[in-house]
């Protein structure tokens, strides 16, 4: 038997429907309800989040300064990705072995992750221990060792400080780590579809790159999700205190001319030029008046002159209101 009709055949099957002989499925009518299942509910995060990506680059910049002074060597970290995914695909996308380390984003509710594969690990290992790093190391089919462990936590404790740090000026947070894991398979903090922030950083340590990645649970930041699409609240709260410290410490290393004014008169050019050794001039000041000190020719403090320890010096009694006239020098 054939399966394909023949031209009279269709032809006759076009006419049985067209008469109603032939009877067809029918369309069913779109009421504009949509099936919504709430076991395999889908977040709608909209846009970027403005606030999130300047507290990720304060981070990247916060850790590339402390790993630099941990191993002595320069290290470069980028923040190069921000995704919302699922879970099971963050999940799906960590190298094995990595380490996995389970942390806590206190007052928010809920678990987060913090990745460091293999690479990454043995290199910093290396430079801890003085090496290298250009080392060939195999990590498929072990574990970390105690030792190694030790090293681990202790870079992943340095990670939260600059978090905790860079994450300020958005919302203050408390990450508090909890425990650490190789084999993804027994990480689960959220359901495999629910939607969580993958944040990938990339660190290039003497030619090597590794990578090391934040997952955030997008219930956690949710109650605060306005603070992190907010696109002007991070710069405006920013407050850099390393910097003012610096600039402050360079304003004091600036040098300026202090000088006294002993007092003034006024005299025309001709009595300037009849002045000879032993003449006296008369100033509007008294001997017992306190004096201007001049910074830079503008009058900032009054005082007295005198002789200390055999120089000649100036006491200061009193600091001039800003904008207070004496005159220049």
């Amino acid at each position: 038997m054939e399966d394909i009709l023949s031209q009279d055949e269709v032809d006759a099957l076009l006419k049985g429907i067209a008469d109603g002989e032939v009877e067809t499925e029918k369309l069913e009518e779109t009421s504009g309800v949509k099936v919504y299942d709430f076991t395999g509910q889908e977040k709608i995060v909209r846009g970027r989040m403005p606030s999130l990506d300047i507290a990720n680059e304060r981070l990247a910049r916060n850790f590339r300064l402390s790993l630099s002074a941990a191993i002595r060597h320069m290290v470069d970290v980028t923040n190069v990705n921000v995704n919302i995914t699922k879970f099971y695909d963050f999940m799906r996308g960590i190298p094995f072995p990595s380490s996995i380390n389970i942390y806590k984003m206190e007052p928010l509710r809920g678990f987060g992750l913090l990745v460091f594969d293999a690479p990454m690990i043995f290199s910093l290992i290396e430079f801890f221990f003085g090496g290298t790093g250009k080392g060939y190391y195999k990590p498929e089919g072990r574990e970390f060792t105690p030792i190694e462990q030790k090293i681990i936590h202790k870079v992943v404790l340095m990670f939260f400080d600059d978090m905790e740090e860079a994450w300020k000026p958005v919302y203050p947070i408390k990450p508090i780590y909890v425990r650490s894991e190789m084999n993804p398979q027994f990480v689960t903090i959220v359901t495999p579809v629910d939607v969580v922030i993958k944040v990938e950083f990339v660190l290039e340590i003497e030619g090597k790159q590794c990578k090391a990645f934040l997952c955030i649970p997008y219930g956690s930041v949710e109650p605060i999700k306005e603070k992190l699409y907010s696109a002007f609240s991070a710069d405006r709260d920013e407050l850099d205190v390393k910097w003012l410290e610096r600039l402050n410490e360079g304003l004091k290393e600036i040098p300026l001319a202090l000088s006294g004014e002993l007092g003034r008169t006024t005299l025309t050019v001709q009595e300037i030029l009849q002045i000879k050794t032993g003449d006296t001039l008369i100033l509007n000041t008294r001997a017992d008046e306190d004096l201007n000190l001049l910074v830079e020719g503008v009058p900032k403090f009054k005082g007295r002159f005198g002789v200390f320890k055999g120089a000649q010096a100036m006491k200061i009694t009193s600091v001039l209101p800003t904008g207070g006239k004496g005159g220049t020098k």
